[in-house]
């Protein structure tokens, strides 16, 4: 048959499933490395240095993951605003090296990993693969110190770009480029296909806490689109009400969001960070997670039924227990996706950091970054039990191969193909399907005539249905193939979400078809004609 295009189908959302029955939407959990992979453990780390929000690329060019970090200060009275930024990298993005690049000078001495001095910064950056090599890193930060903490000031977002990830510049004249949010961290990626920068973050006021996004094509004027995620639905606990921030990646047809949700009082959330509840620390108050949100088109999000965390907290004694924050932007990597997230073994609150500090004069093992990855598509699942379940797949095809990523161990996954008048495909019945019965990735259905569905192609064109039955079974995600033997079929999924967007002119809803385009009018250009004139508008006669 020679080359072949793969289609894959998640069961995230039912956007491709035409009915279902007797199974369950899941969410499932990513595997953590079983120790922290970064640590305030090097010989320039005083002990009122804390590990902080940090940003893991990996630089498929150069083979290598790069991190950026933010060393907090944390002396027993509290932060006053200031920290510092540090540069690591490594080969397998686990074990990771901390170079002396002589940048920066603390306590006498430029034998340190710091690449911008302790003036109060925190960052999120990317790789930007839309613009020149000398531009090619893009970092939005935020600066503070001991008056805009007076002040109580949510401070502005600013500019910086770099060529190498390490000496970096601003643009004059043009920071801050963004007011009005939080001071919290913040999601920040790059869309290809809309070729604009997004920015997801909370906004000002931000209690309760929620996800809003804006949007850039040059970072510098931004467009404010509103909320996108709000928490405390019905299916939320009561104290499960804020969202602390979201980072945002592409998975396959999806924008997925790393949320990271926030557990505390109902009735206030300073009786959780500024007192010691009587029932700590048996209550969810103060602890963060990770959860999951997903989106078609970077701009509408939902949240699965199911709350479950793909990243908890772990038990009491762990690194992770107190609160988890995902760094910025999850790597998708070989279809494995990595999350590392910051992980501190204090809860959310001012209190249980000053016991922490009283106790051991130290913050530097408060806090440390960790890992935890997610197999390949596993996100959310279809469960069956004892009891048998089965979903239908919009008329497509038909296909060349069928292939299944699921767990089938002690079950079975079978497949039927139907026309859409219910009328079983000759050959193609559950009764000729082999059962799949293993766990793994890339199994391919098969039918006992050997044949594949391509065959009968040619008779029928009106596009077939896939019946999938499941008995104690996971489906994590399926694959159509068909023949592509010029590459057309990849050209043209390459290109898919951006011909959508084209299309429906997702930036324009607002506006007529008719309308003339938008914009500075011509010098000299006519005005409207007399009598045409808007309300409140004069026009003038030469």
């Amino acid at each position: 048959m020679g080359r072949v295009f793969a289609y894959k189908y998640l069961v995230i959302d039912d956007a491709w499933i035409l009915e279902v029955e007797n199974l369950h939407r899941r969410v499932n959990q990513a595997t953590k490395h079983p120790e922290p992979v970064i640590e305030m453990d090097s010989p320039w780390d005083r002990e009122t240095d804390v590990f902080n929000c940090f940003n893991v690329i990996y630089d498929g060019d150069e083979g290598v993951f790069k991190m950026w970090y933010s060393v907090m200060y944390y002396g027993g009275e509290g932060h006053d605003g200031s920290s510092k930024f540090a540069y690591a990298t490594s080969k397998d993005g686990i074990h990771w090296d901390k170079p002396k690049l002589g940048l920066v000078e603390v306590n006498g001495s430029r034998e340190n990993n710091y690449i911008i001095p302790e003036i109060g910064i925190y960052g999120s950056l990317i790789k930007d693969p839309s613009d020149i090599p000398q531009r090619r890193y893009k970092m939005l930060f935020m600066v503070g110190s001991k008056e805009t903490v007076w002040a109580r000031f949510y401070i502005p977002l600013c500019l910086a770009y770099s060529a190498d990830g390490i000496h970096w510049e601003r643009p004059a004249h043009v920071n801050p480029v963004l007011r009005g949010i939080s001071d919290g961290p913040w999601g920040f990626t790059y869309d290809p296909d809309r070729r604009k920068y997004l920015l997801f973050s909370r906004r000002v006021p931000n209690l309760p806490r929620d996800i809003s996004l804006y949007e850039s094509y040059d970072l510098v004027n931004w467009e404010d689109k509103g909320r996108v995620i709000v928490g405390g639905d019905a299916l939320d606990p009561p104290e499960m009400y804020n969202f602390y921030h979201m980072m945002p990646f592409c998975y396959e047809d999806f924008h997925l969001g790393a949320l990271n949700a926030q557990y505390t009082s109902p009735i206030s959330e300073s009786y959780d960070s500024y007192n010691r509840s009587p029932d700590y620390p048996d209550t969810t108050m103060g602890h963060l997670e990770i959860q999951l949100a997903y989106s078609r088109d970077g701009r509408k999000w939902n949240r699965p039924d199911d709350r479950r965390a793909i990243v908890p907290w772990g038990p009491k004694g762990s690194p992770d227990f107190g609160a988890i924050y995902p760094a910025n932007n999850p790597i998708v990597k070989d279809g494995e996706t990595w999350i590392y997230y910051l992980a501190q073994n204090n809860v959310h609150s001012w209190w249980h950091i000053q016991e922490q500090w009283n106790r051991n004069k130290s913050s530097r093992h408060t806090a440390c970054g960790m890992l935890a990855k997610m197999p390949e598509d596993h996100w959310v699942s279809l469960d069956a039990g004892n009891r048998e379940g089965f979903f239908v797949h919009k008329p497509w095809g038909p296909p060349h191969e069928v292939f299944v990523n699921a767990d089938a161990e002690g079950g079975s996954i079978e497949v039927e193909l139907v026309n859409p008048f219910g009328q079983t495909m000759g050959g193609f019945s559950r009764a000729e399907c082999i059962p799949i019965t293993a766990n793994g990735k890339k199994q391919e259905v098969k039918w006992k005539n050997g044949r594949h569905p391509w065959d009968f192609a040619k008779d029928h064109r009106g596009g077939v249905l896939a019946k999938f039955y499941l008995k104690n079974a996971k489906l994590y995600s399926y694959t159509f193939t068909l023949p592509d033997p010029d590459g057309k079929l990849a050209v043209d999924k390459a290109n898919t979400r951006w011909c959508g967007i084209i299309k429906h002119k997702s930036d324009n809803w607002d506006r007529l078809s008719t309308e003339p385009a938008g914009g500075l009018s011509p010098h000299s250009g006519p005005g409207p004609e007399k009598g045409q004139e808007k309300p409140g508008e004069m026009v003038l006669d030469f």
